[in-house]
């Protein structure tokens, strides 16, 4: 397995490669379930080096958790990446448990139902010649909650964004 490094950012890239080149990919995932746990969907945005973007929102069948659907959106996103040709892929979420279990290596093992993902979520990743992975507030994965709300029928949420006092300089 590639080794993975920390940045201060708290975002995570392989061989140290931060892939903050002209040819990095950039996605945005999300997944939820309405109720949780309920019917699951999952929302992505791809953009690649040149501008073009890629769209997903898709209803999942069956139901699951929240977590479950973040998995599966984060999955999906990688799919689609490496079909359109990614080598570098920049991935926002706004899922912790995401960001963490595929930049560490050590991280506990999930629920089996989870942890089927996770191993997928990997592979795929591997596949990666560069692969950074990194957290974002929720505000700041506001399209790719609008797409996986829209797969459930729901309006896409208020964009609450941090008192200017209380943001964190990037």
């Amino acid at each position: 397995m590639p080794v993975r490094q920390e940045e201060p950012s708290g975002s995570f890239f392989v061989d140290g490669h931060t892939g903050d080149d002209d040819a990095t990919w950039v996605a945005h995932c999300d997944g939820g379930a309405w109720p949780n746990p309920g019917t699951m969907a999952i929302g992505a945005v791809l953009s690649s080096p040149t501008g073009e973007v890629h769209q997903l929102s898709q209803r999942l069948s069956g139901s699951g958790c929240n977590n479950e659907a973040e998995w599966r959106a984060t999955v999906a996103t990688l799919r689609c990446a490496l079909a359109h040709g990614a080598q570098a892929l920049h991935l926002h979420t706004d899922s912790t448990q995401v960001r963490d279990h595929l930049s560490l290596p050590q991280a506990p093992t999930l629920p089996p139902s989870l942890q089927a993902w996770v191993d997928e979520a990997r592979v795929l990743a591997a596949g990666l010649p560069c692969f950074k992975v990194q957290w974002v507030p929720r505000h700041r994965n506001a399209p790719a909650d609008a797409l996986a709300r829209a797969a459930l029928g729901l309006p896409p949420k208020p964009v609450q964004t941090p008192h200017p006092k209380a943001r964190r300089r990037d």
